[in-house]
């Protein structure tokens, strides 16, 4: 590749995770541009993106999916493809990952972290220095604004947790033994499940901020030990600690 490329992101954010992975597997060299929730809409239209992040700023042009991401780096990355021809439900899955799971574990992590001003601070430490004080001044609108945005309540909550537990299930049922989930390699629908799975499992490995244990509540910090204990979340930690290679950037 012969310039760096830029990824704008919310750096907490699973879904960039997943793009931020892809690349780094792909050994394609990008620069994170990191931005706070409300904050990434006016870097992601500059890159020429939506609201929504990750964009990748490229010489083409923008890829403003984290979908198109992976398959990008297809495209122009070193490493086996994501989405290869002989594994035709890697697509499948990676998109049902992507609109079931992804809104499910976000929407837990953020109605653990939210109410929490400690585990705010470290969420978002890693953005631009004025971001942060912006959002540590602002932080009770923020707060409000954020649960209203996300639909956060109790009973939105326990449908975000029986999606997961319902996934998780599904999961563990297709591995059934096997290493992956779509076929004999790693592929798209290993890694969106590893990254999207992350708010709930806590990966030591994940390639951004997370809240540490010791701003966790009490109910998440169990909540995350009985996900981390499941087969499917023993896979996607296996997935984080065997294929989740440290960023060379």
């Amino acid at each position: 590749m012969a310039s760096t490329l830029r990824l704008v992101t919310i750096p907490s954010s699973h879904y960039c995770e997943k793009a931020r992975w892809a690349l780094d597997r792909a050994g394609v060299p990008f620069h994170e541009d990191p931005h706070l929730p409300l904050l990434s809409w006016v870097a992601a239209r500059r890159a020429g993106g939506r609201r929504l992040v990750p964009v990748l700023a490229t010489p083409d042009g923008p890829v403003v999916d984290s979908t198109d991401i992976l398959a990008w780096c297809d495209a122009h990355g070193a490493a086996p493809p994501l989405f290869p021809s002989d594994q035709p439900d890697a697509r499948a899955l990676e998109d049902e990952l992507d609109r079931r799971l992804g809104p499910a574990t976000r929407l837990i992590a953020y109605a653990a972290i939210l109410p929490r001003r400690d585990a705010v601070a470290a969420v978002f430490h890693a953005t631009p220095a004025w971001e942060g004080r912006v959002v540590g001044a602002t932080y009770p609108i923020v707060r409000r604004l954020m649960t209203r945005m996300l639909r956060i309540d109790a009973a939105s909550l326990a449908r975000a947790r029986a999606i997961v537990d319902e996934i998780f299930a599904t999961i563990a049922r297709r591995l059934d033994g096997r290493r992956y989930l779509a076929g004999d390699r790693f592929s798209a629908a290993d890694l969106t499940f590893a990254a999207l799975a992350a708010p709930v499992i806590a990966p030591d490995e994940y390639g951004g901020p997370l809240p540490p244990r010791d701003t966790w509540g009490d109910d998440f910090a169990s909540y995350v030990d009985r996900m981390r204990d499941t087969p499917a979340g023993r896979f996607a930690l296996r997935l984080y600690a065997d294929e989740r290679a440290p960023a060379a950037r």
